[in-house]
Formats: C-alpha cells, structure tokens, sequence
C-alpha cells in the first residue's frame, strides 16, 4: 500500500498538506498511512481511492491498471477511430 499510495500522490505532484486537507484528516495520519504505520480501514480506502480516482483495488495492490491509464487508452483508441471514421467518409 504504502509504494501505491506514495507512487500515486508523488506521480501526480499532489502536495500530502492538501491531500490530507482536502480529505479532513490530519497530515501526520497521511504521513502514517503512506509509511505503514497505521492501517487504513474501509472507509479512508474509499476516500482516497475516489479522491486520487484509483479503484481501491489499485490503492490496494490488487489491480495494475488505474483508471488514468485506461482513460488514456480508451481516448487513444477514441482518436484512432475518430481519424478512421474521417478518412472513410473522405472517400465517398
């Protein structure tokens, strides 16, 4: 948890002060969060899991793909079909 959650908040430039702000806890309880000194419970999963719009299974580990990098798949293949939809409508 701890490599995901850092990777996620030190990747996307958040600073921890406004993460912890933002989600009404206190920074030193972010801190232990992040460094694995105080487990989670459900409910801070979800939070933070909707907050840095993650499943709770890639917070947690589990999943491998975040939904930013299915986002960014899906508007890739959006693009390609965008541009196949116009060259064919070129033609007629």
């Amino acid at each position: 948890m701890k490599t995901r959650l850092n990777e996620i908040i030190t990747k996307r430039g958040l600073e921890r002060k406004k993460v912890a702000e933002d989600l009404q806890i206190e920074r030193r309880t972010l801190d232990n969060y992040i460094n694995e000194n105080t487990l989670m419970n459900s409910d801070i999963i979800k939070r933070l899991a909707e907050y840095l719009n993650v499943s709770t299974d890639y917070l947690l580990g589990v999943d491998n793909l975040s939904n930013e990098f299915l986002n960014e798949k899906i508007d890739s293949i959006c693009n390609e079909l965008k541009e196949l939809v116009y060259h064919l409508n070129k033609r007629s």
